[in-house]
C-alpha cells in the first residue's frame, strides 16, 4: 500500500461514496484515483476508530454521490477532516443545511459532465510536493501517512565553498525547492519540500562515497566515535500560483555515534553496495551500528520533517 501515498504527477486520491463505475471512469479522466464505496468497508469499526493513522489519511478528499444514502455518511466524512464534495444529478434537491457544510455541490446530467469541474478542482487542490527522489525521504513521508507527489528538481547541487557547511546545505536545498516552485507556477496552493544532507566528521564534510574502498576507509575512521554529525539542509515553501506565502530554509544538525564492528561485519554491510547511496557511507535508518546521540531523528535520517508537518496545516483551507 505504500504506493498509495505517492501520487502520480497531478493525481489525487478520493474516497468516493458511490458504486457507479461510470462516475469512477469520469473521475479518472479528471486525474483522480477513485476508491469506490464497494471497495471500502464503511462499517468497519476498526478503520473508523483508527482512521487518522491507518487508512483514511491516504485520501485527499471525499466525494459523495447524492444518489446514495449520503446523509448516513456525513458524520463519518466530517470526522475525516477532509474536503467534501457532493455530486448530484440535475434536478436532485440537496438540503440547504447540508450544502452549507460541504465544500461544493456539483450537478451533472451524465458522468462525463464531471470531468471539467474536477479537472479544475484537481489543478488548484492543495498538495505536497517532494522535490527529491530519495527513498529515505519518501519513506519518512509514508511513515507519517502524508500523501505526496514527487517532482525531481534536477537543480545544481554544486556547493558554494565560500560558505560554511550549514549555509552550503541550506543553499542547495533552497535551489531544489525553487526549481520545483518555478516548474509549478500554474498550480494552486502547494507545499514544496526539499532537503540536502552530508555527513561531517573531524571537520570534513562527506557526500556519497564513489567506491566501496572509499566507504570502507571512512567507516573505519568513524568507528568508535560519538562525534559524527548529520548536517541536513531543509527548504519548505508554502506557495500559491506565482506567490510564496511562507518559507523555511535552515540547516539542522544531529550528532550520531558509530559502533566498532568486526571486519567481517563491515564487509557484509558493504556487500550490497547500498552504502554508496548514503552520505558518508552510513544511514541511521539502515546501518544498525549507527545511533542517534543528540538532535532530531528526522534530521539524522535525511529531512527535518517537523517543518513540513507544521506548514502542512496551512494547506487546509
Amino acid at each position: 500500500m505504500d504506493n498509495f501515498y505517492v501520487r502520480k504527477e497531478a493525481y489525487l486520491n478520493a474516497l468516493v461514496l458511490s458504486n457507479d463505475l461510470e462516475v469512477k471512469k469520469a473521475l479518472e479522466k479528471a486525474r483522480i484515483e477513485a476508491v469506490l464505496k464497494q471497495d471500502f468497508d464503511i462499517e468497519n469499526k476498526n478503520i473508523l476508530r483508527d482512521y487518522n493513522k491507518h487508512y483514511l489519511d491516504r485520501f485527499d478528499w471525499v466525494i459523495i454521490d447524492a444518489n446514495e444514502d449520503y446523509k448516513t455518511y456525513l458524520g463519518f466524512c466530517f470526522a475525516m477532516d477532509k474536503p467534501i464534495y457532493i455530486i448530484a444529478r440535475e434536478g436532485d434537491k440537496i438540503q440547504e443545511e447540508i450544502s452549507n457544510k460541504v465544500d461544493r455541490i456539483i450537478f451533472y446530467e451524465k458522468p462525463d459532465d464531471l470531468v471539467k469541474p474536477f479537472l479544475e478542482i484537481n489543478k488548484n487542490f492543495p498538495r505536497i510536493i517532494l522535490a527529491s527522489q530519495s527513498e529515505v525521504r519518501k519513506r519518512q513521508l509514508i511513515e507519517e501517512s502524508i500523501p505526496f507527489e514527487i517532482i525531481v528538481s534536477n537543480a545544481d547541487e554544486t556547493p558554494d565553498e565560500s560558505k560554511n557547511f550549514r549555509n552550503q546545505l541550506a543553499d542547495i536545498s533552497m535551489r531544489k525547492a525553487m526549481k520545483v516552485f518555478d516548474e509549478t507556477l500554474d498550480r494552486g496552493l502547494r507545499l514544496i519540500i526539499a532537503a540536502d544532507q552530508n555527513i561531517v566528521f573531524e571537520d570534513v564534510m562527506y557526500g556519497k562515497p564513489k567506491t566501496l574502498d572509499e566507504a570502507r576507509l571512512l567507516i573505519m575512521k568513524m568507528m568508535g566515535s560519538e562525534e559524527v554529525y548529520a548536517y541536513t539542509g531543509n527548504a519548505v515553501l508554502l506557495a500559491e500560483g506565482e506567490d510564496i506565502l511562507q518559507s523555511i530554509n535552515v540547516t539542522d544538525v544531529s550528532r550520531m555515534s558509530v559502533d566498532k564492528i568486526t571486519d567481517d561485519e563491515l564487509e557484509i554491510y558493504l556487500s550490497d553496495g547500498k552504502c554508496l547511496t548514503y552520505c558518508g557511507g552510513i544511514s541511521i535508518s539502515n546501518s544498525n551500528f549507527v545511533h542517534l546521540k543528540e538532535g532530531r531523528m528526522s534530521t539524522a535520517r535525511g529531512m527535518t520533517l517537523e517543518y513540513a508537518k507544521e506548514l502542512r496545516k496551512s494547506l487546509r483551507r
